[in-house]
């Protein structure tokens, strides 16, 4: 079973609708302006479905990807480019994936973009490739035209010892401090399948041509029963003496998901999801976790948390949670579906915004009340307590957006960027939003 998040809400999403959850409508005091919405052009030519957060450059540009549309119907990657004011963002189709014969070049790409200081982006797509295992690539600038090269392709060891189906963001040291990538040292990633133990692997990538070198870092389920981790989704976290820390969505003491931290070679569970009584620690993360000024780990499981009346069981036990970690123990922020109707959101798959003046912020793929009976999704805002901040549907026909999958990015005025999976103004192929809290 593939523990792959687009395929997990296709899973999810018939359970919650049966469910039948009552819908409200309450007032929304942040202000969100749909920057674009997918499938403007003919045939989706312009992408639809962006599951991944977005990046930005020093200038404002947005970058993204979109796991589905263009020219081959398997993804693009985008740009969104504001005027001097910041009144419009101009679209720009940057790559369309598949464009290769047997999509050498990659296909469904899931996970944001990172890009360095020479404005090259670097990302990966969770199919294709030489070997059809998922590929690293770039794509550099250069006289309105951009170059796109595959770096590495997975599945390229005997029986895909080198991992395959990477879902994940890259990672390098300064990362977490904002820093953008300086091009010559290595990413970072992990990838949810393959592998020498066939549960995913975490790996790194050393620049050179014409391919870069891969090096599996840590195969996941080496232990028994898998208690070591199994099938990571998300990126790696690297502090800033390179130490990486990670999740996996199953495996663990409990089958429900770990929080690791791995040097020289060395894994070491932190946390095993689902130690609480009724998974109230929580269980499944999804999404990448962020590193705070003091060093805590803050992240977000798809599941656990709180259950009752209001959180239908959909099998993840609870409707997810917002966790930090420390070296003294870990503690669960927040339970979602703690309010009537899940107001507050439910099943959050993007993880926190450390750091931010105003507190933590996140988004939840459901709940909020507003559209279908599962709700369209939240952003919310963790400061001493919970607040949703925007609840999606809240436009007419949806114009808005629903079910934010990615992760949130801040500007310097304090204006949240992210992306809906679903919805918009096009027919439903999903969103770029900007909220002016």
């Amino acid at each position: 079973m593939s523990a792959q998040r687009t395929r997990t809400l296709a899973l999810v999403l018939p359970l919650l609708l049966a469910a039948g959850w009552p819908q409200s409508a309450p007032a929304h005091k942040a202000k969100l302006r749909t920057l674009h919405s997918f499938c403007a052009e003919s045939g989706c030519a312009d992408g639809r479905e962006p599951s991944a957060g977005l990046i930005a450059d020093g200038a404002g540009n947005l970058y993204g990807t979109t796991l589905f549309g263009g020219d081959a119907d398997v993804g693009v990657a985008f740009e969104l480019t504001p005027n001097a004011r910041k009144t419009k963002y101009k679209y720009k189709r940057l790559y369309s994936f598949c464009a290769q014969a047997s999509c050498a070049d990659g296909n469904d790409p899931d996970a944001s973009l990172i890009i360095d200081a020479s404005g090259n982006l670097y990302g990966t797509t969770m199919a294709g490739g030489a070997n059809d295992g998922g590929v690293v690539f770039e794509l550099k600038p250069g006289h309105g035209t951009w170059t796109y090269t595959v770096l590495y392709s997975f599945c390229a060891s005997a029986d895909c010892a080198d991992g395959r189906e990477p879902q994940s963001s890259l990672s390098y040291v300064g990362k977490e401090s904002g820093a953008p990538y300086d091009g010559s040292s290595p990413l970072y990633g992990t990838a949810s399948q393959a592998g020498a133990n066939k549960q995913g692997v975490a790996f790194k990538l050393t620049p050179g041509a014409p391919l870069w070198t891969e090096q599996v870092l840590y195969a996941f389920c080496a232990v028994s029963g898998c208690t070591d981790g199994a099938g990571p989704v998300t990126g790696l976290t690297v502090d800033g003496s390179g130490h990486l820390f990670g999740t996996t969505y199953y495996g663990g003491d409990a089958n429900m998901g770990t929080v690791f931290a791995l040097s020289g070679g060395t894994l070491t569970v932190l946390h095993s999801f689902c130690a609480s009584a009724n998974c109230a620690d929580g269980a499944f993360p999804a999404a990448a976790m962020h590193l705070d000024a003091q060093g805590n780990l803050l992240g977000t499981t798809f599941g656990g948390g709180k259950k009752g009346k209001n959180c239908v069981d959909i099998g993840v036990g609870g409707c997810g949670t917002a966790f930090k970690l420390s070296p003294d123990a870990e503690i669960a922020l927040y339970k979602f579906c703690a309010k009537k109707n899940c107001v507050d959101g439910s099943y959050p798959l993007a993880g926190v915004l450390p750091d931010a003046p105003s507190g933590l912020w996140g988004a939840t793929l459901y709940g909020g009340g507003n559209g279908d009976s599962p709700g369209a999704g939240t952003i919310f805002k963790l400061n001493g307590g919970e607040q949703s901040v925007y609840r999606f549907c809240a436009q007419a026909d949806c114009s808005d957006g629903e079910n934010p999958e990615g992760d949130l990015i801040m500007d310097a005025s304090g204006n949240v960027f992210g992306t809906t999976l679903f919805a918009g103004a096009n027919g439903g192929g999903g969103t770029v939003f900007e909220l002016m809290p």
